[in-house]
């Protein structure tokens, strides 16, 4: 438990990764369940449940935008009041979102918060070229309902839509966005669209290079 604790003290690490350096700091494979039960039980009683903790950070944002720091809207499970999704932006970031609403660049991020839940980032380009942030938004999952939820929200804090939006190709933003911003231009992002490329078609030049190599042969 001890190493545990000192592990999580210093860094957020996953079940998987205090499983792995416990494994490797007492060479020996320990049951993975154990560790990974010892790890939430130690998490719980260093952060808190993510639950109670989610209810903090939801309290500390109302108290923000009471004040006039923030724009924030939560989405909780009718039933179990279990937070569903969050979206927040600044003041400045909504300031610069009015001035770079040309183009809106979405992106979401997995497993790296206490919640484990998708972050989603709205971003853009400023007139030097480098990203700007507009906001950020927690998912409960990547449905087209909560980023629908999400872009309604946002669009409500800014009082502006975006003239054109680039995503990941993912059919989720694709309905949410057709919905909420109607009138935008949707793109697809290079860089996926090139990690696609390499995914389905890693095996084609091996392939091109071996028929080359049998049409040479019989001829």
């Amino acid at each position: 438990m001890n190493n545990i604790k000192n592990l999580l003290i210093t860094k957020s690490y996953t079940p998987k990764d205090v499983y792995e350096k416990i494994n490797f700091k007492f060479d020996k494979k320990f049951d993975y369940t154990k560790i990974r039960n010892a790890y939430y039980k130690v998490k719980a009683s260093l952060f808190g449940t993510p639950n109670n903790e989610a209810h903090e950070l939801i309290k500390l944002l109302e108290s923000l935008k009471n004040l006039g720091f923030i724009h924030f809207a939560a989405k909780a499970h009718p039933q179990n009041k279990n937070l569903e999704a969050l979206v927040f932006a600044s003041e400045g970031m909504i300031s610069l979102y009015r001035s770079y609403k040309d183009i809106l660049i979405l992106d979401t991020t997995f497993g790296l918060n206490r919640f484990n839940m998708p972050v989603l980032t709205l971003a853009g380009v400023n007139n030097n070229g480098t990203t700007v942030i507009f906001g950020f938004a927690f998912l409960q999952d990547e449905s087209s309902l909560l980023k629908e939820w999400v872009f309604d929200n946002f669009k409500q804090f800014s009082q502006e839509v975006p003239d054109a939006v680039i995503t990941d190709g993912c059919p989720a933003f694709a309905k949410a966005l057709k919905n909420s911003f109607p009138n935008a231009t949707s793109y697809l992002c290079a860089w996926h669209i090139q990690l696609n490329l390499k995914k389905h078609f890693a095996g084609f030049k091996k392939k091109l290079k071996k028929g080359f190599l049998f049409i040479f042969l019989l001829i």
